[in-house]
C-alpha cells in the first residue's frame, strides 16, 4: 500500500463502540479481488463490512490454498501498529502461510523502517453464504445526499444524547416533487426523560431521493433503531465519506453505504446494515417476527464470507 493510512482507515470505520471494543475481532477474508472485513456487534443487530479492492493496491497478489484465505483478526492491535508513523508512511502486508497464523507488517516512511507481528485466528472454512437484504428488483427507498457531510452532521446532533436506551426514528415523507426543495423530506428525532433533539433534512438535500411505493402511497414511513447502534456503526465512516447512500428496504433495515478517501491508488468502500426496532408506536406496520427475522439476517451477513459488495 502506498499508504497505511488507507488500510487504517477502514478499520478504524470497523471499529464499533462496545465496552469490549479493546477485543473486538474482525472477519477478514482475502481473495484475488482483494480484502473484504465483517464486523458484528455484540448484540447482533449491527453488521459493518469493508472492502480494499485490488485497485486500492500498488501490489497485490494471492496465493493461497483455495479461493480465499479466512481470518479473524484483533483490530485494537493491528491499529496500534498502522499508527506508528504518519498517513504518509507506506505498508508491505503478508498473510499468513503456515500454522503460525501470524500476519507480518512493514512500515516505511524517510527511511524509517519497523516491523511488526500480529497473532491472528485462522478459519478452516467459511460459513455459507447470505444473500442479503437488498436484492436487485426488491422494493427499497434510496436517499443520496448532495453534500455527503450532511448525514454526518444529523447524526453528530445527537451524541449527547446517546444511551443503550435511547430510540432514534427516523421517518421517510413523501415530498411530492423535487421542485419541493424546502420540504422536510427526512425527520430524524431522539428523546429521553430529559432532552429531545430533532433533524429535518429537506429535499433539496438530496441528489437521489427515490422513496419504495408502499412509502410513497402511505405518505409518510418511520423505521426506529437503537441510537447507539447507529452511531457506533456510521458516525466515524460518515465524517471521512466522499460519497454516502441510504437505503432502507420493507423490513426497516437501514444500509448506510460509505465511499471513503483514500490516499493511495483508489478510495475505500464500507457499508453499515442495522436492524430496526418495531415495538414502538408509529411502526409501519410490522410485527416482532419482523425484527427477529431482520436480526437473525444481519447476524447470517456477518457470518457470510462469499457475498460480495452489497448493492454498489
Amino acid at each position: 500500500l502506498d499508504s497505511a493510512h488507507d488500510l487504517a482507515a477502514l478499520l478504524a470505520a470497523l471499529q464499533l463502540k462496545e465496552k469490549d471494543q479493546r477485543d473486538q475481532r474482525v472477519q477478514c477474508e482475502a481473495s484475488a479481488k482483494g480484502l473484504k472485513f465483517v464486523a458484528q456487534s455484540g448484540a447482533k443487530d449491527v453488521v459493518v463490512l469493508g472492502w480494499m479492492l485490488t485497485t486500492s493496491f500498488r501490489e497485490y497478489r494471492f496465493f493461497g490454498p483455495g479461493e480465499e484465505v479466512l481470518l479473524k483478526i484483533p483490530v485494537a492491535p493491528l491499529l496500534n501498529c498502522l499508527q506508528i508513523f504518519t498517513e504518509r508512511a507506506s505498508l508491505f502486508m503478508r498473510y499468513p502461510c503456515g500454522p503460525s497464523g501470524e500476519m507480518y507488517f512493514t512500515l516505511e516512511e524517510d527511511n524509517a523502517v519497523t516491523e511488526c507481528k500480529l497473532r491472528t485466528f485462522m478459519l478452516d472454512e467459511a460459513p455459507a453464504a447470505f444473500g442479503g437484504f437488498f436484492a436487485p428488483g426488491e422494493p427499497a427507498s434510496v436517499l443520496r445526499p448532495m453534500h455527503p457531510e450532511a448525514w454526518y452532521h444529523a447524526l453528530l446532533e445527537f451524541v449527547d444524547i446517546d444511551a443503550p436506551d435511547v430510540a432514534l426514528r427516523v421517518s421517510l415523507r413523501a415530498t411530492g416533487s423535487a421542485s419541493e426543495a424546502g420540504a422536510a423530506a427526512v425527520v430524524v428525532r431522539a428523546q429521553t426523560l430529559t432532552s429531545d433533539a430533532e433533524v429535518e433534512l429537506p429535499r433539496g438535500v438530496f441528489e437521489t431521493f427515490e422513496l419504495s411505493a408502499e412509502t410513497l402511497a402511505a405518505g409518510e414511513v418511520t423505521h426506529c433503531y437503537p441510537l447507539t447502534s447507529v452511531l457506533a456503526s456510521c458516525l466515524r465512516a460518515a465524517k471521512d465519506a466522499k460519497g454516502v447512500k441510504l437505503r432502507f428496504n420493507r423490513d426497516g433495515v437501514m444500509s448506510n453505504q460509505f465511499i471513503l478517501r483514500g490516499r493511495g491508488q483508489a478510495d475505500l468502500f464500507c457499508e453499515a446494515l442495522v436492524s430496526p426496532l418495531v415495538d414502538f408506536a408509529g411502526a409501519p406496520g410490522a410485527t416482532a417476527a419482523a425484527t427477529a427475522g431482520a436480526d437473525a439476517g444481519i447476524a447470517a451477513t456477518a457470518a457470510s464470507s462469499a457475498a460480495g459488495r452489497g448493492g454498489g
